[in-house]
């Protein structure tokens, strides 16, 4: 299958403001990102990618051996087995 090429005009300048700040947030390129959202919008989408989340990144090892302590204490209730639900 060939590729082909079009124009889109009449694009308003706040709408490409923001795909220009999505495109630069993601490190790739507008036409990259328009690719995306058409064949998302079509369903049609080849590759999914792994989106990393940094928003809890500031909790990652702020937890002290107490902490750690307490949440076992607290969480041990869960590694119980009910053989009941097994049979």
């Amino acid at each position: 299958m060939s590729l082909s090429n079009f124009n889109l005009r009449g694009i308003k300048p706040e709408v490409m403001t923001l795909l220009k700040h999505k495109a630069k947030k993601l490190n790739v390129s507008v036409n990259t990102l328009i690719h995306s959202y058409i064949e998302n919008g079509l369903g049609i989408s080849q590759k999914t990618k792994n989106v990393i989340h940094h928003d809890l990144d500031h909790l990652a090892g702020s937890w002290s051996a107490e902490d750690e302590k307490m949440f076992k204490k607290n969480t041990e209730y869960f590694e119980q087995i009910d053989e009941e639900l097994w049979k």
